[in-house]
């Protein structure tokens, strides 16, 4: 089983990938063939998940590491010799509330929105504070909704909303809302921001722990 840890014991590897929709398959193949397969070892990975997005055009790993765990003592991937390498961003949970116990990432049709916000790094602390308080009012809000969590990157240039949904449907309900929509978000003056949905292909967790 895959969970997202919320209580920040876990450095996150987020890896984002854009293919051609042609290749899609591929590529989420080359990943788990290949570079999933050269983490599972490593002495400080915990767990990881495969998502491909709706439209084709993209795919994301979201992995868990030991704190110690160090990006530069990973192996280069076969993969990106046949596709472009991925942009690959160190992540930490800021918040995150979810309808049952535990947050987990599973394969199967639930409906997975990826956030990205981008942003100066002085401006990340306040939109940690911003999205820390908007959590509590999407969940109250969405039924359909069944977890959200909020990463900041290491590096203070982005934030991501990892969120589950019930249904596409449930999703687009929630972009009608005051805060959510277009017309006045609530990171409006701090940063950019972009989604796309996806559906978990595969996980795979450390099997000697």
């Amino acid at each position: 089983m895959v969970q997202i840890d919320r209580t920040n014991t876990a450095i996150v590897g987020l890896d984002l990938y854009a293919v051609a929709e042609r290749h899609q398959p591929a590529l989420i193949e080359a990943v788990v063939r290949e570079q999933i397969k050269s983490w599972i070892d490593h002495p400080y990975f915990v767990s990881a998940s495969v998502h491909r997005s709706l439209d084709g055009v993209r795919v994301f790993t979201y992995s868990q590491w030991n704190p110690k765990f160090d990006r530069r003592s990973l192996p280069r991937s076969s993969v990106f010799d046949e596709f472009f390498p991925p942009e690959s961003l160190l992540l930490e949970v800021t918040a995150s509330k979810s309808r049952s116990a535990e947050v987990e990432i599973a394969q199967g049709d639930l409906l997975t929105h990826l956030a990205e916000f981008r942003m100066m790094p002085v401006h990340q602390p306040e939109m940690i504070r911003r999205t820390s308080a908007e959590l509590e009012r999407a969940m109250s809000s969405s039924p359909g909704l069944l977890s959200a969590t909020f990463h900041r990157s290491l590096d203070g240039t982005r934030m991501f909303n990892y969120g589950q949904w019930e249904s596409r449907e449930a999703f687009e309900a929630i972009l009608k809302q005051p805060g959510f929509n277009s017309e006045q978000p609530y990171w409006e003056g701090l940063a950019r921001n972009e989604f796309h949905l996806y559906n978990v292909v595969h996980v795979q967790t450390n099997e000697n722990p």
